[in-house]
């Protein structure tokens, strides 16, 4: 026996068919099943890395992507480098798989032949982020903990591999890796040829051979009727866990199992499993080596060694198994939905919760009645009480529970070069900008999704202000719902444009400028010029479209609108087809990405979506669903109309700007705006007050003119010349845009 080793607490999940009907399951009731290769249910990676077929997952009802589950064995093809999911409270082996004899697809054939024992490792894995690399060696078994993020580099070819995932608190998991040969073991762990050739010492106790394990078989199980010379190769194992999974990696074998009316055949890439319950007594089983197809040996010469994986699960916890059988375990599970159910955070442009009386015997209302203190008839201050605190809900299942891989591990190249990444694949990059203070490169992440087939090049960018990160979460979700096997095209996402700006946490770049007034940038230039003139011609300058997301910056809060030459017919299409709350017309020569992307002849609007230096929910769900409206447009990706549910709908109408302006402070203090954002005024409403320190009035600020509130302050403290309001002006009917439209910033 080689190959051992204890995985610890582990959980697997496999599918399997009711023998029985429905119901609890008799003690000591052994169920089995055969699981062809036909039976595993195929999961296609939407990143077109690679494939994962789900052999088996307990409880078999569950639903792997939106579902707990107890244990999972999966069969998966990984055909180019890529990241690993995460699985919290989850531990994962890995049993690097030989060389597919069986099938000669091209697939195959290109892989590296490669057998248990070798000393090259054509596949490492580094967990952590961490540089030294952890080597995957074939038939090798491996275990590492869930909670470690992942990325697996391919050397040689595509490798394939088993993934058993076991539940750290609910299961205890063995693993052994057999060989069972027709003649036994040498006691150096090979196959011997004949019965002679084994070694008396190790081999035998007390005149009885032993088997893979080292045990003494007692008899030898006959291989069948057909078989006129019985052959000692078998190999007994002492089932006494709740589930016992046998994997043939090759060769084929007959598997005997006290309790069972007849044996069972398993070719290579089979799979059985067998369920016991609770109350059974240990179990003991057999397995002999079979011919490739099944049958067993009619002379010696047609001999064949057999390679088994053998994973044994004991259920920690029986009351939480009260229907865990293969007939009905709905009890331990149930569905979660996923998805964005709206925003997490109350702002001041959304409307507060109902406020309700303090009534009721509950727990809490007692402790709201002891704050708020006894009514008082006489009272001149209105009471107004509160609801009890709302119970936390935590938010739907992670990506641990989507497809091995989202995204791989990151390259580093000096340009984006679309034709140097593969079709049907994401890839992501580093790409070089300029060198910083120690001489090494400041680097941009960027991901790039090529579809199979022709089509435009889309670019997605965010945070070229570097507090504006509503556009991070907007681009991960466009990425993780794209399936680049039915993608058309090229979706190019720069999620981080603005690196410095970003990690200090501020809006300009490192210069103290405005990065997005310095397109199209220049060679020579100053710091922020020169980033701006690398960005245009590494990256943006290979885009046939382009989608910029920003947010408010410090101190203001936004509506969720987007700018866009509306003189322009295909810009005006995507603007309309991000739905906003408000369209403002702006044509540009800004010294914006937008503008230096327009004189390129790129087809190019900015999306405002909310806050800074915040995650908002609905502001990323309006953003994302304008996004694949935008592809579906291109004829690049079927747009799935549940992503659509009318209750993450965008806003339900859209208000046309012809122009916008901000209008400002006349003197310093305390700064009370009054309009929320996408709220009309009047000419010659309120929407401000100022006072000083003391509380009195030193300014009021009426509104010039009618308009929509695009934007507003969120910063009590003014100086003078501060912003108050951004207002748009409405566009009238049969009013014939201006060919250029700028603001007063």
């Amino acid at each position: 026996m080689r190959g051992m080793t204890d995985l610890g607490p582990l959980s697997l999940s496999p599918v399997m068919k009711p023998a029985d009907p429905p119901g609890e399951p008799l003690p000591g009731i052994i169920k089995t099943k055969v699981f062809k290769e036909e039976d595993y249910i195929n999961m296609p990676w939407k990143n077109g890395l690679g494939g994962t077929k789900q052999i088996a997952i307990h409880p078999h009802t569950a639903d792997f992507e939106t579902e707990e589950f107890i244990w999972r064995l999966a069969l998966s093809e990984v055909r180019d480098s890529c990241s690993f999911s995460v699985f919290p409270g989850y531990d994962i082996a890995l049993l690097l798989l030989p060389e597919d004899e069986r099938d000669g697809s091209a697939s195959v054939k290109n892989t590296v032949h490669l057998r248990r024992g070798s000393l090259t490792s054509p596949v490492a894995l580094h967990h952590n982020d961490q540089a030294t690399a952890v080597p995957l060696r074939p038939l090798t078994p491996y275990t590492y903990s869930g909670e470690w993020p992942t990325s697996c580099k391919i050397r040689t070819g595509p490798m394939r591999h088993l993934t058993f995932i076991a539940n750290r608190e609910l299961t205890r998991v063995t693993a052994t890796l057999e060989t069972i040969c027709l003649h036994g073991l040498h006691d150096d762990g090979e196959c011997s040829d004949s019965d002679e050739a084994v070694h008396k010492a190790p081999g035998e106790v007390n005149g009885t051979k032993k088997d893979a394990t080292g045990n003494g078989n007692g008899t030898a199980l006959p291989l069948g009727d057909e078989c006129k010379n019985p052959m000692n190769g078998n190999v007994n194992k002492l089932l006494i866990g709740n589930y016992s999974i046998v994997y043939v990696v090759s060769g084929a074998v007959r598997v005997t199992i006290e309790g069972t009316l007849e044996p069972h055949t398993v070719l290579a890439g089979q799979t059985l499993v067998c369920e016991r319950d609770d109350d059974s007594s240990p179990t003991d089983l057999a397995m002999t080596p079979l011919r490739k197809d099944g049958r067993a040996f009619e002379k010696e010469s047609e001999h064949q060694d057999a390679t088994v994986l053998i994973i044994q699960v004991n259920i920690l916890r029986p009351e939480r198994r009260r229907h865990s059988s293969l007939s009905d375990v709905s009890s331990f599970s149930q569905a979660r939905p996923r998805g964005r159910s709206g925003s997490i955070i109350v702002y001041d442009d959304q409307p507060l919760p109902p406020l309700a009386g303090i009534d009721g015997d509950t727990a809490a209302s007692s402790a709201a009645r002891a704050v708020a203190g006894p009514s008082s008839p006489t009272s001149t201050i209105p009471m107004r009480s509160w609801d009890s605190a709302r119970h936390y809900k935590p938010p739907v299942f992670s990506s641990r529970f989507k497809n091995e891989s989202e995204v791989p591990p990151a390259v580093v190249r000096d340009q984006l070069i679309i034709d140097e990444f593969p079709v049907g694949a994401i890839s992501t990059v580093w790409i070089n900008m300029v060198k910083q203070g120690l001489s090494e490169w400041l680097r941009i992440p960027v991901i790039v999704a090529r579809g199979k087939e022709e089509g435009p090049v889309v670019g997605i960018t965010a945070v070229v202000h570097g507090n504006e990160l509503n556009g991070v979460p907007c681009i991960h979700r466009v990425i993780s719902d794209i399936d680049v096997s039915t993608l058309k095209g090229t979706v190019v996402a720069v999620p981080c444009i603005n690196v410095p700006g970003y990690l200090r946490y501020t809006r300009e770049f490192s210069d103290g400028k405005d990065l997005n007034r310095m397109f199209p940038g220049s060679p020579t230039g100053t710091a922020s010029q020169i980033y701006a003139y690398n960005i245009m011609e590494k990256v943006v300058g290979h885009f046939n479209y382009l989608i910029d997301l920003h947010t408010a910056s410090f101190g203001r809060v936004n509506s969720y609108y987007v700018r866009s030459d509306m003189n322009d017919a295909a810009s005006a299409a995507m603007a309309k087809l991000q739905q906003p709350q408000v369209i403002l017309h702006n044509s540009g020569q800004d010294g914006a990405l937008r503008s230096a992307a327009m004189t390129r002849n790129i087809k190019a609007i900015t999306v405002e979506i909310g806050n800074p230096q915040q995650l908002q929910n609905q502001y990323v769900q309006w953003s994302y669903q304008g996004v694949m409206r935008i592809l579906s447009w291109l004829n690049m990706f079927q747009l799935d109309p549940a992503d659509l549910a009318p209750a993450a709908g965008p806003p339900s109408s859209t208000i046309l700007c012809s122009k916008g302006y901000w209008i400002y402070t006349k003197t310093g203090g305390v700064l009370e705006v009054y309009p929320s954002v996408n709220t009309v005024v009047r000419k010659g409403d309120l929407i401000a007050r100022i006072k000083n320190i003391f509380g009195n009035i030193v300014d009021e600020v009426y509104a010039p003119g009618s308009g929509v509130t695009i934007g507003r302050s969120s910063n009590p403290v003014a100086m003078a010349g501060d912003r108050v309001l951004h207002m748009g002006v409405i566009k009238r009917e049969g009013e014939v845009l201006a060919r250029e439209a700028k603001e007063n910033y």
